[in-house]
């Protein structure tokens, strides 16, 4: 062969471990491939461990915002259906203030029986609760914020539930109190409208019905604005998913770029190995064939 002897036996030892390596290594590939997968385990990753890591971390912590807001955004609808519901009583509650002003009422109707059905009414649905947690008690949720309605005329005083409002985070960064609370300065003046036309209804008193009446529509006005509060956070929470949605997407796509193989250069570095191998095989083949005469030139 023209090479010397310890040549030879270098050469021969050379080429077997090549062929043992690129055998290793095609057997990763393929397997590679049929996985999807670069590797079983951190090892290998070829030095990305960190940052596969820290992309699944995200990933996690990204799913579990989302969850949250879920969540939260279910308990902030919830509180709207009690808005909605609260808006629709005290329009009963003006009408009958008006009526009962005007002398439209009828003499058989006992106006304070039914402003205080009207009350029941709103007290329920200031206790509403979100699988048995109540919503507008603040940070007191175990219990009812308005168990009797009727305590006091004027002011808070029918509230039991926390002066602090629960407070949530939307993201990694925002916080947002739960936007409404029993003791809203709209359900004040709206409760306290209802007992001022109670008290004025019994003593025939116009002039505190029509008090009555401001009080009622100042209070309407406030609910508004407080189921736009509400409207308004449930609109920031779903705003937020989505941008949580799209950066888990994009989480998702670079820990595949890490973590996913990549089929097009697999087959291509397969192609390039099966080319190697065929070499190595050749010269393992041609020095297999090489006689002891030939070691001992």
């Amino acid at each position: 062969m023209g090479v010397t002897r310890v040549g030879n036996i270098a050469l021969y030892n050379n080429t077997l471990s090549d062929i043992t390596n690129t055998q290793k290594r095609l057997a990763e590939l393929q397997e590679q491939i049929s996985s999807g997968i670069k590797a079983k385990d951190f090892a290998g990753l070829n030095g990305q461990v960190e940052q596969y890591t820290l992309l699944e971390a995200k990933i996690r912590m990204t799913t579990s915002q989302i969850e949250g807001n879920q969540l939260n955004l279910s308990r902030i609808n919830t509180a709207d259906q009690a808005m909605a519901q609260a808006v629709d009583i005290a329009d009963k509650m003006e009408d009958l203030i008006v009526q009962s002003r005007s002398g439209a009422t009828n003499a058989s109707v006992d106006m304070p029986a039914v402003m205080r059905n009207y009350l029941k009414d709103l007290q329920q649905t200031l206790n509403i609760n979100f699988e048995g947690r109540y919503l507008l008690g603040g940070t007191n949720t175990n219990s009812a914020p308005v168990p009797d309605i009727m305590q006091g005329d004027t002011g808070s005083d029918y509230y039991a539930g926390s002066e602090h409002n629960i407070t949530y985070r939307r993201d990694e960064r925002t916080e947002y109190d739960f936007p409404v609370r029993a003791d809203d300065p709209a359900f004040q003046q709206i409760i306290a409208a209802a007992k001022k036309a109670m008290n004025a209804f019994e003593a025939n008193s116009g002039d505190n019905m029509g008090t009555a009446l401001d009080l009622m529509q100042a209070g309407q006005r406030e609910l508004n604005v407080a189921r736009g509060r509400v409207n308004s956070t449930a609109i920031s929470i779903t705003d937020t998913n989505e941008q949580l949605g799209s950066l888990k997407l994009y989480w998702k796509g670079v820990t595949e770029e890490v973590g996913k193989t990549d089929l097009l250069a697999a087959s291509t570095e397969v192609a390039n190995h099966e080319a190697v191998l065929q070499a190595a095989f050749a010269v393992f083949a041609r020095l297999s064939q090489l006689r002891l005469t030939d070691y001992l030139r």
